[in-house]
């Protein structure tokens, strides 16, 4: 760290280059947070206490060394995943993770969206298809309100993160979790883990929290903001990149652990009864209060509306990589992934799905979860290449590990599928 001060203190602190690449972490710090996650979050704390907290945490660190790993990539290169994944890798496998990664695009707008249109239910009694409607123009505003412009987005992004963080510092006053809870919580997360229904929980945690358009996301911002930084000053840039992610997921990682500790504190034990978001914000109104209950759905629509804004930008990054047809702008790939999603949502909900809308959280997390090897195998396999990362490639122990993780993520994800079947 000192060395790192050291040598922004001199001519080096000057070059915008590294200067724009502090605050990429917090783009994709949103991601981590977005309503799938809210809906495991509180399905974990409810269903086992603290049993899953230590699986909030797992998740997020591996999350974390990914997101790293995709950093390291970028600065290394000057370019982003899905570019170098259509330069370096057979088209074959391009062409899988280009379609891999639009689903998860749509699967996060989708999410997005029913999350979005839940809260504004929960605020102001709106129509679940009026929630969605209104969260695609507002998603729409932002993007016309910033105009491209990055900073701006960062601007808006880092406030509605600024508003679920304070919201969840004062549910968590007002629940007053037991400290020596959680510990013991924490100490039996085998036992949580041993139930079926535990480990499918742990399995959504992990899939809602590492999730493929934030490596796309990264890559390419980093890529951009990185373009003509003399190859000198690349080891400072990696090392802010790595400080900024690793501040922006940590503060994303402890949401997540606010949220399920929330529901640990206030509705543990309570089984079915909070289900879904829905519920949950009824049982928090009942056991903390109205005051606490009007937080909860102001912090998910915050998280729905910082979440879908991200996704637009990577659903434009991924295009431009992968050289799919005419690049267009970020607000007109805005509207056609909002009506796209919106009318897979509609849809849901005038089949059914209306009685239960977490249920389509849930179905976009899964997707999610399948598509996450198409990013992170590419990821892997071109960072341990000479070729491509020349000095910057992985030492062989740090590849081994970034593959053993791999490979396990994909295992879990056979296993949801398989249970998904049965």
């Amino acid at each position: 760290m000192t060395r790192l001060l050291l040598a922004l203190s001199g001519p080096a602190a000057r070059h915008p280059g590294l200067r724009r690449v502090i605050g990429s972490g917090v783009l994709v710090a949103v991601g981590y947070i977005d309503p799938g996650n809210w809906a495991t979050d509180i399905a974990g704390g409810a269903g086992f206490g603290y049993g899953l907290l230590a699986v909030v945490f797992a998740a997020a660190l591996l999350a974390m060394g990914f997101q790293i790993l995709v950093a390291r990539l970028a600065l290394a290169t000057g370019q982003d995943l899905a570019a170098l994944t259509t330069r370096y890798l057979p088209r074959s496998v391009a062409n899988a993770a280009w379609l891999a990664g639009e689903a998860a695009i749509l699967a996060t707008a989708l999410a997005e969206l029913i999350g979005g249109a839940i809260a504004l239910r929960l605020l102001f009694g709106l129509p679940l298809l009026a929630g969605i409607a209104v969260t695609g123009i507002a998603t729409l505003t932002v993007f016309y309100v910033a105009r491209g412009q990055v900073q701006r987005h960062e601007q808006i992004i880092a406030a509605l993160l600024g508003i679920v963080a304070l919201s969840f510092v004062i549910l968590l006053a007002k629940a007053r979790p037991d400290l020596m809870a959680i510990t013991d919580g924490v100490a039996h997360t085998a036992h949580a883990l041993a139930d079926p229904r535990g480990f499918m929980i742990a399995l959504g945690i992990l899939g809602a929290t590492l999730m493929p358009h934030n490596l796309y996301l990264h890559s390419g911002e980093l890529a951009q903001r990185a373009q003509g930084l003399p190859p000198g000053l690349r080891g400072i840039a990696f090392r802010l990149a790595r400080q900024d992610t690793v501040i922006s997921l940590s503060l994303a990682m402890l949401v997540n652990a606010a949220i399920m500790i929330v529901a640990a504190a206030s509705l543990a034990g309570q089984g079915p009864v909070v289900a879904n978001l829905d519920a949950a914000h009824a049982a928090i109104a009942q056991s903390l209060g109205a005051g606490a209950a009007l937080l909860f759905a102001l912090a998910l629509y915050a998280s729905g509306q910082s979440s879908t804004i991200t996704g637009v930008m990577a659903g434009k990054i991924l295009s431009r990589g992968f050289e799919r047809g005419k690049q267009v702008s970020a607000s007109r790939r805005a509207l056609m992934t909002r009506v796209a999603a919106g009318l897979a949502a509609a849809a849901m909900l005038l089949t059914g799905g209306s009685a239960h809308p977490d249920s389509i959280l849930v179905l976009s997390q899964v997707i999610l979860s399948l598509a996450l090897p198409f990013a992170l195998i590419p990821l892997v396999l071109l960072a341990c290449r000479s070729d491509v990362m020349g000095r910057w490639k992985l030492s062989a122990g740090w590849a081994a590990a970034a593959l053993c993780c791999s490979v396990g993520i994909v295992i879990l994800d056979a296993y949801l599928l398989a249970d998904m079947m049965v």
